[in-house]
């Protein structure tokens, strides 16, 4: 997401897909930028790959890791605009489908 709120790069994957497997895929092209992702992205070869092209991660740690690791709070907040993305993408499914019962 760039300062004004902008998205900039984002893919769907199937229910039954976990994230982490297409998110290298996803950061290719992008270099020297925040990555914002939740506790599933939290892996060390995922981390190396955003920082081998100078991407910043914005990733929490999972609970269960000997070393912790810290995250920047105030930019990782930034990430609820995307959850309220697609939350309201689901509240109006009708608008976002455009079908018919018939």
């Amino acid at each position: 997401m760039t300062a004004e709120g902008h998205f900039v790069e984002g893919q769907l994957t199937g229910g039954n897909v976990h994230d982490v497997t297409v998110a290298s895929g996803l950061f290719e092209d992008i270099v020297g930028c925040y990555a914002l992702g939740d506790a599933g992205y939290d892996s060390d070869r995922y981390r190396r790959d955003l920082m081998s092209n100078n991407n910043i991660p914005v990733i929490p740690g999972r609970k269960n890791r000997k070393i912790p690791i810290d995250c920047d709070k105030k930019i990782y907040k930034l990430r609820s605009r995307i959850e309220m993305f697609f939350g309201k993408i689901k509240e109006n499914r009708r608008l976002g489908m455009r079908y018919d019962k018939l």
